[in-house]
């Protein structure tokens, strides 16, 4: 079994290092049949759990020796809040859970890419000599001070979203602490589509909001970003 392992310690305290489904949980064929024999079958229905992850991780327990091995290319992402961070770091994600619910990213809209250069290069990061940072299908970031002499650890994800940084240093650790505003400026990718017999263009737009509390003032001018992938 491959499973994914949550990337909260705080979830992992309250259900324990059980293989998280929302993530992805995969079991091999003899597992698989091991666990479906009718006594077996039927104790895991029996199981007072409800959640089809909990239960598996019972059944496993209590009828098997088979204990998951966790991938941390599949992400649980038990987080809440502001999820650039994790969507910027560059780490291999298989999976991605939560996107509609504990935060907002468009992941069907990233996914398009995939159609000129594959599922690998989803997220993927590119950096570039000018100090633009470009995390595919997700945003492009131009950082203010550089990344030349270690000025921005691209190599530590930024925790931009809820909680203490030690709850999830277990799972997408090294972090560093979230960068001001000024130090980083974002466009984030409104569009894409196929171009049939070309490639996939991306529309990435940083939205100017120069105003004293955060609003759009007159005289803003947003910044776009066009990207085309070709086939």
């Amino acid at each position: 079994m491959v499973a994914a392992l949550s990337d909260s310690l705080a979830q992992i305290a309250q259900l324990g290092m059980l293989p998280f489904g929302g993530g992805g949980i995969f079991l091999s064929v003899p597992l698989a049949a091991s666990l479906i024999q009718p006594e077996v079958w039927e104790a895991c229905l029996a199981l007072p759990n409800d959640q089809g992850d909990q239960i598996v991780n019972e059944c496993l327990n209590v009828h098997s020796n088979i204990r998951p091995t966790f991938d941390s290319g599949l992400q649980q992402m038990d987080i809440k809040g502001d999820a650039s961070g994790y969507f910027e770091s560059g780490r291999r994600m298989l999976t991605v859970h939560h996107w509609r619910t504990w935060y907002d990213v468009d992941v069907p809209l990233a996914s398009n890419v995939s159609k000129a250069c594959g599922f690998e290069c989803v997220f993927q990061r590119w950096v570039f000599d000018d100090d633009f940072v470009l995390s595919n299908g997700f945003s492009v970031v131009e950082y203010a001070s550089g990344i030349e002499e270690g000025k921005v650890e691209l190599e530590k994800v930024e925790k931009t979203w809820e909680g203490e940084m030690r709850n999830f240093a277990h799972h997408i650790g090294p972090l560093r602490e979230p960068l001001a505003k000024e130090e980083k400026r974002t466009a984030r990718l409104v569009e894409a589509g196929v171009l049939e017999g070309l490639g996939v263009r991306q529309v990435y737009i940083e939205r100017m909001k120069s105003g004293e509390n955060g609003e759009r003032v007159d005289g803003d001018v947003d910044r776009v970003v066009e990207l085309l992938w070709l086939f």
